[in-house]
């Protein structure tokens, strides 16, 4: 006979455990500590089994009913029971977890140097987390993840387009793995998307006439009234030093010797993976001397105005920055394509090869990764004398740049 909801309700707890029967192998556990459950007995490939449907009140007979039913097509499919429960997790955790908890796992495994884990978010997060946070994961097809990166490539970033259709790839892969998606839709994502303009590739918006760089210096030593000082003794140390931008804003007080005249960047700071030694030119340790008594008894040299824990500056600020110095043939501001942060780099190189310093020195301080063996061996003697001898006259360069009259 079957239950009913008011046996189920007034059953007491006896000495020893017993049930209640229904239909089909579904009953009520009732134990002397008057807990109540929901079973079923099944039967297998020939072995019995029980799954465990749910406690009582927390499951009600018509919800103990309903599990039973899809229990029993389980096994009328030959697959335990149990697997509605695996079912609902995976349901459940597709449905809490979206792409960009699977992101950040993949991230955290990847053991980055800082610039490019940074470099990394920052494109993800542009590109990818507006569109692939709005649904479960498994409900992304091929197609939805086309239309997201050609989004990319149609403004000119096919590059980019390119690279993140692999982190795509590597990062359902994870998911399919994980039993979550039946098939990885980003898997031959990247033959789908136009391939990179190698013809019109352009780097990073940089300088490379000495008049335009003499203008340039000038109007960041004048500064803005709007602008914050420590962004203006920024741009102002980024020519001098022409680091990486994530180096030059996450630059630590700890790192500068200025005994030796030298900042000693650790290995965990750079895409190398290897130390890195600047020497500073005295103008640089001018600059860094002002800053000292206003960020010196905190972490980093450069911190953000508004920062209320001690954050450092961010690179659009720094850019920003760049694309407000006024054209002086238009009195408008040269805006994106004049200059960027990372343009620096450029800059001092094309400038320090045409004033005819060794190229090794130059790639050394850069921090380049040199894919030449017979080089690399050479670079192993550091050229310390060289790199600080340079670095000077560098400094001395751009002090002339500044003080010529500008065309």
């Amino acid at each position: 006979m079957a239950l009913t909801h008011t046996a189920v309700a007034n059953a007491k707890p006896m000495a020893k455990a017993y049930k209640l029967s229904d239909t089909g192998g579904l009953y009520l556990q009732i134990k002397p500590t008057g807990y109540k459950c929901f079973k079923y007995d099944y039967r297998l490939n020939g072995e019995r089994g029980t799954y465990t449907i749910g406690s009582y009140p927390e499951f009600s007979l018509k919800d103990a009913r309903e599990e039973h039913r899809k229990a029993r097509e389980m096994v009328a499919k030959g697959l335990p029971p149990i697997t509605i429960k695996e079912e609902r997790r995976l349901k459940q955790e597709k449905e809490n977890k979206r792409f960009s908890y699977y992101m950040q796992q993949w991230l955290e495994r990847k053991n980055l140097a800082p610039s490019t884990y940074e470099d990394l978010v920052i494109r993800i997060q542009k590109n990818l987390l507006p569109d692939l946070d709005k649904k479960p994961v498994d409900e992304y097809s091929t197609a939805d993840l086309l239309k997201v990166l050609t989004k990319v490539s149609q403004r000119g970033a096919r590059e980019t387009a390119r690279r993140l259709a692999g982190v795509l790839r590597q990062i359902f892969n994870d998911i399919l793995i994980l039993g979550l998606i039946e098939n990885n839709p980003a898997a031959n994502l990247a033959e789908l998307l136009p391939a990179p303009d190698k013809l019109n590739k352009k780097n990073f918006a940089h300088i490379t006439k000495p008049e335009e760089l003499s203008y340039l210096l000038n109007q960041i030593d004048k500064g803005t009234a709007r602008q914050d000082f420590v962004v203006t003794q920024a741009l102002k140390l980024m020519p001098l030093l022409f680091l990486r931008p994530y180096n030059i804003r996450y630059l630590k007080w700890e790192y500068i010797d200025f005994e030796t005249k030298m900042i000693n960047l650790p290995a965990s700071e750079l895409k190398t993976r290897k130390p890195l030694q600047v020497p500073l030119a005295a103008q640089a340790l001018a600059i860094l001397q002002q800053l000292k008594p206003l960020t010196g008894q905190l972490e980093y040299v450069f911190i953000a105005a508004r920062s209320s824990n001690g954050q450092p500056i961010s690179e659009t600020t720094c850019n920003r920055a760049l694309q407000r110095i006024i054209n002086p043939k238009t009195n408008k501001p040269f805006g994106a394509g004049f200059m960027t942060s990372h343009g620096f780099r450029h800059t001092a190189s094309t400038f320090l090869n045409e004033m005819g310093f060794d190229p090794d020195v130059i790639e050394l301080q850069l921090a380049h990764i040199n894919k030449d063996r017979i080089r690399a061996t050479y670079n192993k003697a550091q050229l310390m004398e060289k790199r600080v001898e340079m670095m000077q006259k560098w400094a001395d360069y751009l002090d002339e740049l500044k003080g010529t009259k500008n065309e």
